[in-house]
């Protein structure tokens, strides 16, 4: 197993084929004002005029290179991460879900020093490689294991988000071990009731709504679960489609009481630097396998009596709460040991960019607490 060094650096031809596309769009005859059927089309245009025109992908390069690359060599693959060195106190290991990447963390990074950090991303995302065949959050949960290992970082706090969220969930159930304590902004995975067990009436009010609320939201979900072929060459063909397809989940999933637009609530970067990440990785392709691979698999739920016993702390932000990840306490003690609850009063599904400053102190204290 071995680490190599790397610089992000994006070809200056890359940048280029990508701004002549952007400003190339056929943009649809229909203007929506954003709603059910889509994201508006003045809050894309937008962002694809600033992403094609005024977004600065040199000057993230130059930021994003104060941290230390490296591409492990494990599992047969190879898994980016970066590397933010601290002290000797057990390090902090921060996964991502989709639609993101390691940058979702940027900014939470300097908040959390002087702690080692370890950014990964997930494989199919960027510079990692996702094996052949199927691969689930729990192959990545193990993968993560070896690749701290390498790193020499043998026990750690790890915190997680959507997909991210899974994985720090299958490493505690797994190799409880490794982790000194799991910390979670939202909980991706469901439990397995017993044969004969049913929910309380809380929790099965939880379920009716939760159902509810994916009536009108799962489409894109069914997409990359049972056909993500049809849709993946139109993504990695055209930018201001890849821009649609990631803003319509943003734009749903971040906190409307922080602003009207995306660029409002996460800065107007924030979609710009993640989509020129994507687009000169072609994560587009490799990604959305995760939904197909999870479903196929039955990983996005834990096994009858699987009950993960490392301390566990979840965060649930505001508008987290409001749209879908708002359980009983009871639903998510089926799952973990569940030793830290807060309420954050804004941000959703990308806290970390959202509301950095609250992620970050509710993680340190339950670091601190762990270890």
């Amino acid at each position: 197993m071995d680490l190599e060094p790397v610089t992000v650096a994006v070809g200056r031809d890359v940048l280029d084929g990508l701004g002549d596309r952007l400003r190339a769009t056929r943009w649809p005859a229909r203007t929506s004002a954003g709603d059910e059927l889509g994201p508006a089309t003045a809050e894309l245009r937008e962002l694809c005029d600033w992403w094609a025109g005024g977004f600065d992908w040199p000057a993230v390069q130059r930021r994003l290179n104060r941290a230390r690359h490296l591409l492990v060599r494990a599992g047969g693959g190879a898994v980016h991460v970066a590397v933010h060195d601290g002290d000797d106190r057990p390090p902090l290991l921060l996964l991502h879900g989709w639609p993101s990447s390691f940058l979702e963390f940027e900014r939470l990074v300097p908040l959390l020093a002087p702690r080692t950090v370890v950014v990964a991303s997930l494989p199919g995302y960027g510079w990692s490689e996702r094996p052949a065949g199927r691969w689930t959050t729990r192959d990545t949960a193990g993968l993560l294991a070896e690749v701290m290992a390498a790193l020499g970082l043998r026990r750690f706090v790890a915190h997680g988000t959507d997909f991210g969220s899974d994985v720090a969930s299958w490493l505690a159930l797994d190799r409880p071990e490794l982790v000194a304590g799991l910390h979670l902004s939202n909980v991706d995975l469901g439990p397995t009731l017993a044969a004969g067990e049913q929910p309380s009436a809380a929790e099965r009010d939880y379920l009716d709504r939760f159902d509810g609320w994916w009536q009108g939201e799962r489409g894109y979900k069914e997409i990359q679960s049972t056909r993500p072929g049809a849709l993946v060459p139109a993504l990695l063909d055209s930018p201001a489609g890849l821009a649609a397809w990631v803003l319509d989940k943003w734009s749903t999933w971040t906190d409307p009481a922080l602003g009207p637009t995306v660029a409002a609530r996460a800065g107007r970067d924030t979609l710009p630097e993640l989509l020129t990440w994507w687009w000169a990785t072609g994560t587009a392709e490799t990604s959305v396998l995760d939904y197909a691979d999870n479903r196929a698999a039955g990983t996005t739920m834990l096994p009858a009596g699987a009950r993960i016993e490392v301390p566990t702390a979840v965060a649930r932000f505001g508008h987290e709460r409001g749209f879908r990840e708002d359980p009983p306490r009871s639903w998510l003690e089926r799952m973990y040991r569940l030793e830290r609850w807060t309420d954050q009063p804004r941000g959703g599904h990308f806290a970390a960019v959202e509301a950095p400053d609250l992620l970050a102190a509710d993680l340190l204290a339950f670091a601190a607490a762990a270890g």
